[in-house]
């Protein structure tokens, strides 16, 4: 039995939450094309007979100023420490190279590292050869996959790089679960999904979305949800004329829930609310499902 935790790391937006769905062939990272999709550490298991790989998807490293951004770097930091193996995600369709690099050796972490180019579909081989040798001469040695993860290509080759750095020999989570998070955070992560992909970028990179009450009934799943704003304009826009977008993004994440579960959902309830500047309060974050306590 081999088993072991790998880190996928990366700035946002390069396409490791995208990864992590397609090795375990699972949804268990919303995805979407904005930046800062993921703003917490999952794990997701994937599993072979005597093998098993927790993989952790982490937020996209960026600098930002408020209280929200520190915690999301934290966590992406953090999920680097005590793992076998980083697999670090570059986007071959972005031309800064060198801030991936800074935020690479700002990484405190003794643990192997896989570097992949990401995306190599979007951009010519000439181009893809350049970015290559610009990484292997900053990092010498440094075991080097080209992927294309929407294409399911470089998955094969990212998973026996990784094989042999596992240094555990017994399962860490029983053999039927595939992650780590709960249903209730994954109907949170899933309405977040349908506000990023429904509404203009600014409403959903600062709202929350918080659970408040998760119950199975005869009927089915019964979900009740709080949208959290930090502008009273972005309620009206949240709603929606004549409640319109509310209920497009509750039809949605509803549907897709019950795509994911196999399970009928006979109520999603979402409630928006106005609380002001809530990313950048401790407190507050801590209340909604983010930050240290």
């Amino acid at each position: 039995m081999k088993s072991g935790f790998v880190a996928l790391l990366g700035r946002p937006n390069v396409g490791k939450s995208t990864l992590l769905n397609a090795l375990l062939s699972k949804k268990v990272s919303i995805v979407s094309p904005k930046a800062q999709t993921t703003r917490d550490a999952i794990s997701g298991i994937y599993e072979e007979k005597d093998l098993q790989i927790v993989f952790v998807d982490t937020p996209g490293i960026h600098k930002g100023d408020k209280k929200l951004d520190s915690h999301m770097r934290r966590s992406a930091f953090s999920s680097a420490r005590d793992v076998d193996a980083i697999v670090y995600i570059f986007d071959a369709s972005t031309r800064d190279i060198e801030n991936d690099f800074a935020t690479i050796d700002s990484i405190s972490s003794d643990a192997p590292r896989i570097y992949v180019l990401n995306k190599i579909d979007l951009i010519p081989p000439a181009v893809g050869q350049q970015k290559k040798e610009a990484i292997l001469s900053r990092y010498p040695g440094a075991t080097f996959i080209e992927a294309s993860f929407k294409e399911n290509f470089g998955l094969k080759e990212i998973k026996e790089a990784v094989i042999p750095l596992l240094s555990g020999d017994m399962p860490f989570y029983p053999h039927d679960v595939y992650t780590d998070k709960d249903e209730s955070y994954q109907a949170k992560e899933v309405i977040r999904e349908k506000m990023l992909h429904f509404l203009r970028d600014e409403i959903p990179h600062s709202s929350a979305v918080k659970v408040d009450s998760f119950k199975t009934t005869k009927d089915g799943l019964k979900i009740r949800a709080t949208i959290i704003l930090d502008k009273p304009n972005h309620k009206g826009i949240v709603i929606g004329k004549g409640g319109a977008m509310i209920k497009k993004i509750s039809f949605a994440a509803k549907s897709e829930l019950e795509r994911m579960w196999h399970t009928h959902v006979a109520e999603l309830h979402i409630e928006p609310v106005v609380i002001p500047n809530w990313r950048d309060e401790p407190a507050k974050l801590i209340d909604i499902g983010y930050g240290d306590r």
